[in-house]
């Protein structure tokens, strides 16, 4: 019989008293086993736990550096990180900058409450550059500065703080579609910028107040400083504190149906500027709320503005009501068409003209006068011609409200009745409740 024979004389398992059997050393192997499975399973782990983090940092909010390295392009085609991006100083696009088209993807670019700077995005200079699918947010409340107007002779670009966007010297502009809130200075504010285009720009919440907590003219949009060959379009403006769209020195440009909604300031200012089409715009409730108007003297807020020289220019079929001023106030106008345009529902006369060689003719004007004033002229008669009105037509419009069928035309002491052509206007009382709220001369 062998030694390892069970039942031999050594023992059971045929070994000596004290030794371990081998089988006991083949038991340590399941042992190690288990150890290398847990090893395993820990690095299993591991690699899920990566895998289920790995889409929490892909995904991590974008930061204002990401941000301004996807605006260092200086060409082709940029795509914006999606989410809200706190920013606090503007990002300056390069000034060479040529054949850029930037879109956001669910982008909103807000000022911090520490923002400083002339606008969120900055445009030096370049050429055919596009901004669209983007929103902007201004943070007004935290940012905000009381500032009126800026002295003669000096850009609104220079002296306006925390706008949306600035443009100078570009040339190719496309802006939209775009959405901005609570922008402190103007939305878009445009300089000595040629072929440029504004369409589909949502703008609201917007805009600042003077030292005397009256509206400081911004909010909407800004063309300034020999801009030419722009356009204006589809876009809307509602609760702003100053204008909706404001041009002054530039011309050749279309503001074409854009609506317009509860605006402090004007809803379309206009001067000095030439060759400008306004047409199919609709207006209501300019000048609310009363407490913020801009009013001194007559001056009182109007749906559109013509100041300091505007010529060669068309207002045609734009739709205004609710003016707690009145519709039209047209200084120096000179050598234009206001027709076919609606206005209804003024606490004063529908329309003020000084300037020469105007046709002001099918024009519907109709609830005036709701305060029921009976003086002065300049405030109770539906068209008011003012001192240095000389060869206008005024003719074949519809002139209703109270008082109209006496004051249907008011003429400045100084204009002589002939130095205008007036004829076939028709004049009539209308019975009105004055309803509205007007923004009172002080």
């Amino acid at each position: 019989m062998t030694p390892h024979c069970k039942g031999g004389p050594h023992g059971p398992g045929g070994l000596p008293k004290g030794t371990k059997p081998m089988w006991g050393r083949r038991f340590r192997l399941p042992r190690r086993a288990t150890l290398a499975s847990g090893f395993n399973r820990a690095a299993k782990t591991a690699v899920l736990l990566t895998l289920l983090l790995l889409p929490v940092a892909l995904s991590a909010a974008p930061t204002e550096s990401d941000l301004r390295r996807a605006l260092a392009a200086k060409t082709g085609a940029v795509t914006l990180p999606a989410g809200e991006i706190e920013i606090a100083r503007e990002i300056q696009l390069p000034p060479d900058a040529h054949d850029l088209d930037i879109r956001g993807v669910g982008t909103t670019i807000k000022a911090s409450a520490a923002f400083r700077g002339r606008a969120l995005l900055v445009l030096p200079a370049g050429k055919n550059i596009r901004i669209r699918d983007l929103s902007l947010d201004g943070n007004r409340d935290a940012v905000a500065r009381m500032i009126g107007q800026p002295p003669a002779g000096t850009m609104y670009s220079r002296f306006f703080p925390d706008n949306g966007i600035v443009a100078e010297g570009v040339t190719g502009l496309e802006i939209g579609p775009l959405k901005a809130t609570r922008i402190a200075g103007f939305t878009v504010l445009v300089n000595s910028s040629h072929t440029v285009r504004l369409h589909d720009v949502e703008m609201t919440e917007s805009g600042g107040f003077n030292a005397m907590r009256r509206n400081n003219s911004a909010g909407g949009i800004l063309i300034e400083e020999n801009t030419t060959d722009f356009e204006i379009r589809k876009c809307l403006f509602g609760k702003l504190r100053g204008n909706g769209i404001t041009v002054r020195s530039s011309q050749r440009g279309q503001i074409l149906e854009n609506e317009l909604a509860v605006l402090a300031g004007d809803g379309i200012r206009l001067g000095p500027a030439g060759e400008i089409t306004v047409e199919n715009n609709r207006a209501r409730q300019i000048g609310y709320p009363a407490d913020e108007a801009d009013t001194f003297g007559t001056s009182l807020p109007a749906a559109l503005s013509a100041t300091a020289g505007v010529d060669h220019s068309l207002i045609h079929g734009n739709e205004f009501e609710e003016i707690a001023g009145r519709c039209f106030g047209l200084e120096n106008l000179a050598d234009s068409e206001v027709s076919a345009n609606t206005c209804t529902e003024t606490p004063f006369g529908a329309v003020t003209l000084s300037g020469a060689r105007n046709n002001v003719s099918g024009n519907h004007l109709r609830r005036l006068n709701l305060t029921h004033r009976d003086d002065p002229e300049i405030l109770r008669a539906g068209i008011y011609l003012a001192a240095g009105a000389s060869g206008n037509i005024v003719g074949n419009n519809e002139i209703g409200g109270y008082g109209m069928s006496r004051h249907c035309i008011g003429m400045a002491p100084e204009v002589p009745a002939a130095a205008n052509r007036i004829a076939k206007n028709e004049c009539s009382d209308e019975a009105s409740v004055a309803r509205l709220l007007p923004a009172t001369p002080h």
